[in-house]
């Protein structure tokens, strides 16, 4: 499975670095960051270092248009960007020319493969839900009225949406049905965050029954031969990729890494800049630069042996450092437990879950309290997940 870059605020050099030294597979960027003039120089740049490049048209966060205090960034200066009438949304009448607009202006960007529009799913029993399925439904017709490049529909749906299992395995029933499917899905997952802070958007997604619910969509859709890409999944991107995900994507702040609907309005101001973290895989954590000094010398096992190391092992590293050093240790775990046997990589990657409880168990007893609670209870639900998910896709 690949990963992809979820951008955001600030890239730098992370991007072509992170292309250059095949750390990524490609880039999902945002119009929010990037008026069209950037986004084309960036586009450019990133094909040129042979990188699948996607754009999210972010149709999702047109409810925060009229809001008072929306922080929507560059995405009204683009012309496909705008909020119809509800009721032609619940009608249907709007949804081909919100399509078209937005394919048309991937197209002219020259990028060769598309993310179509929707919108947000905030229950599963909604009036936004059937809106959603009849975005996802006309995908592909009106794709091929703009051009012949695949086209992914977006799938953005709330954790909370997923916990309401009758009505949320209702859309999938629905989703296998279409007639004329898109080629791909782009799943966006949300949690309950209710600040864009870097540091501040809250851990929902990590729910059991969330997890499970986001296993399963990657694994219905796939077994339906459909391609997956899934933005702002960080540490479940291993577990996605066991499911059936082409590429999952993941940024540099923690707005990036889990997605909330909330990230489109208000705009923190002053907090502190987040400390600099490692992705430690045997611990399947993100900790930070000193408390990996010091467990080192207690569990040397929690190094993940890799390049990148040595720019956190002998001195402060970069931001730049900080995101390449992540995508890198998330590469080597989709090639260690993405063998495609999804029997055989969930009972794997259930002791490789195991394994991390152990160490994090050994540094409590070494007298390192910190991160343990969060951290062990994170991979505790996670295991719940794969258990709720087996059930659910029959394989228990």
């Amino acid at each position: 499975m690949k990963i992809l870059a979820q951008h955001g605020f600030g890239p730098k050099d992370k991007l072509s670095r992170g292309l250059s030294e095949e750390l990524i597979s490609g880039v999902i960027l945002s119009p929010r960051y990037s008026n069209r003039e950037k986004m084309q120089k960036q586009i450019e740049e990133l094909t040129r270092l042979n990188g699948q490049v996607l754009m999210d048209p972010e149709l999702y966060a047109i409810q925060f248009i009229a809001h008072p205090s929306s922080n929507l960034g560059n995405l009204e200066k683009w012309e496909y960007f705008k909020a119809p009438r509800r009721s032609t949304l619940i009608s249907g009448m709007a949804i081909p020319d919100l399509i078209r607009e937005s394919l048309k202006t991937q197209s002219e960007l020259g990028l060769k493969e598309w993310i179509a529009p929707n919108v947000y799913i905030q229950a599963a029993d909604s009036i936004e839900a059937a809106i959603s399925l009849n975005f996802i439904s006309q995908t592909k017709e009106v794709a091929s009225q703009v051009g012949e490049m695949p086209v992914f529909a977006t799938l953005a749906i709330d954790g909370m949406a997923v916990m309401e299992r009758t009505d949320f395995q209702d859309i999938f029933d629905a989703l296998t049905a279409i007639e004329t499917p898109p080629d791909g899905y782009y799943i966006v997952m949300g949690c309950q965050g209710n600040t864009n802070s870097s540091s501040m958007i809250r851990s929902d997604v990590y729910d059991s029954r969330v997890i499970a619910g986001w296993m399963y969509m990657n694994h219905v859709l796939s077994i339906n031969s459909s391609r997956v890409i899934n933005g702002y999944c960080h540490l479940l991107s291993p577990l996605l990729g066991i499911c059936g995900a082409e590429a999952a994507a993941s940024g540099w702040f923690s707005g990036l890494r889990q997605f909330s609907i909330n990230r489109y309005i208000g705009n923190a101001k002053g907090g502190k800049y987040p400390l600099i973290r490692y992705v430690s895989n045997p611990l399947f954590a993100r900790i930070k630069q000193t408390d990996l000094l010091a467990f080192k010398k207690v569990l040397p096992s929690i190094v993940n042996e890799l390049r990148l190391d040595t720019s956190f092992l002998s001195e402060e590293p970069t931001r730049t450092e900080e995101a390449l050093q992540s995508w890198e240790a998330l590469s080597a775990q989709c090639k260690t437990h993405c063998s495609g046997n999804l029997k055989d990589d969930l009972e794997n990657y259930d002791a490789y879950l195991v394994n991390a409880l152990i160490k994090w168990s050994r540094l409590y007893q070494a007298g390192f309290p910190q991160g343990n609670q969060a951290n062990t209870e994170r991979i505790e639900a996670i295991r719940e997940g794969i258990e709720i998910f087996k059930e659910w896709a029959e394989l228990a």
